[in-house]
């Protein structure tokens, strides 16, 4: 398994940040789950990619892994005790990253297991695994809880609107925080609502991440594109031609729309900033006009319609393809 981070974005050891940010954002377009739906290769090399820009889209731990390796980047690494122990370790010939001395075990960079440091980021690594701990003159890493998978079923309106939400987790009820505007399909990372991390001889570690897949029941008369809501409100052909103030529900509450006279069937009506809301964007919430003829025809009704039909200047159709 690759696992020279610089190797994995496609760029060289000593490349500029923004070329690393471009070598990212290249890859995550490529790769990322929405463009690839069901194709679990294309999801482990967009988590790659997340995971090796993590660490070198950020000088702090960029400069961590380009000294220590992926040893650099675990939680709770100490750097200067590293550099002590790599000192010492050099002065017996052995150099940091050697061979051990003195019965103590070094957590070699170059043969570090890449799936660490995906464990770390992104989940799936064993809490029970002891094969890679770190030994720096006494210092060692603690192990992380185990990562757990659940799904939360909501409803349209509730998953625009987000907060707090309870769901049972292996027999237990779990209270979680889920951001407004999630999609359906979509899966969120809750950091430490995992599994509890052991209890070792080196210390407790930090709890396990919660991975929630999300699942959101259709509106019976609203419908999302994107960050935009529609819904087809229906206006009499009186208030189509004379134009009227209707009443719309919104997720945020009522709103009264103006329906300009003269309109057609499928003009949209928009209320700016009324649509779903996710981080710091906004989307739009769209009235789409549906006339509707009356339920009662008789030959009254039939009579005002052929006025109705004199009033027209031109073929209405005389812009359709099929002529």
């Amino acid at each position: 398994m690759e696992n020279d981070l610089y190797k994995i974005l496609g760029v060289a050891r000593d490349a500029e940040t923004d070329e690393i940010k471009k070598a990212y954002r290249r890859l995550a377009r490529k790769y990322h789950p929405d463009v690839n739906p069901d194709d679990p290769d294309a999801e482990e090399k967009f988590k790659k990619a997340s995971a090796a820009f993590e660490v070198l889209g950020k000088p702090e731990k960029r400069k961590l892994y380009d000294e220590f390796g992926l040893d650099g980047l675990r939680e709770g690494f100490d750097a200067e005790q590293a550099r002590k122990y790599g000192r010492w370790d050099k002065a017996r010939g052995a150099g940091f990253g050697g061979a051990p001395g003195g019965g103590r075990r070094v957590y070699r960079g170059e043969g570090a297991n890449f799936q660490d440091i995906f464990g770390d980021i992104f989940g799936g690594r064993s809490p029970y695994d002891t094969s890679d701990y770190t030994d720096f003159g006494g210092f060692q890493a603690p192990l992380k809880g185990q990562d757990v998978s659940a799904s939360l079923e909501l409803d349209f309106v509730r998953a625009i609107e987000g907060g707090e939400m309870e769901l049972s987790l292996q027999g237990k009820p779990l209270k979680v925080r889920v951001p407004g505007g999630v999609r359906d399909g979509e899966r969120l990372r809750l950091k430490g609502k995992g599994g509890p991390a052991p209890q070792t001889p080196y210390g407790k570690g930090q709890r396990g991440d919660l991975f929630l897949k999300i699942g959101v029941r259709p509106h019976p008369v609203m419908r999302r594109e994107g960050l935009d809501l529609f819904v087809d409100v229906p206006v009499t052909i009186a208030e189509a031609i004379e134009g009227a103030r209707v009443n719309v529900p919104t997720p945020w509450g009522e709103y009264k729309v103006t329906v300009p006279e003269g309109v057609h069937s499928g003009a949209k009506l928009r209320l700016k900033g009324k649509g779903v809301k996710r981080g710091g964007k906004k989307g739009d919430f769209y009235v789409v006009v549906q006339i509707h003829t009356p339920d009662r025809i008789d030959d009254d009704i039939v009579e005002i319609a052929r006025q109705l039909g004199d009033a027209y200047e031109e073929d209405v159709r005389e812009d359709l393809l099929w002529k």
